[in-house]
């Protein structure tokens, strides 16, 4: 089984509880053009591991390398959990 949705895959690991993780991440080849390209980030995680990890790479992707305080983070990270929340229960 593959869930897929517009920054990540998991692919689920056969007879098991646990899937492999890819992010969309940006390739800034040298001499080339920047492309879009689905990344390993994990193998064998747990469905919340890896929720962490798109979260993770979610606020990282939209904040780069800007400095956060700790209460930023956590209502960023609360916003982004609720936002991927809604989408499983919309559906």
């Amino acid at each position: 089984m593959v869930i897929k949705e517009t920054d990540f895959i998991l692919e689920s690991v056969s007879d098991s509880k646990m899937f492999d993780l890819q992010l969309l991440r940006t390739i800034r080849p040298k001499g080339g053009e920047e492309r879009q390209e689905f990344k390993v980030a994990g193998y064998g995680l747990r469905l919340d591991t890896a929720m962490q990890w798109i979260i993770q790479h979610r606020i990282n992707v939209k904040h780069g390398d800007e400095a956060l305080t700790m209460k930023e983070y956590l209502q960023e990270y609360k916003q982004i959990f609720e936002e991927i929340k809604k989408l499983c229960l919309t559906n």
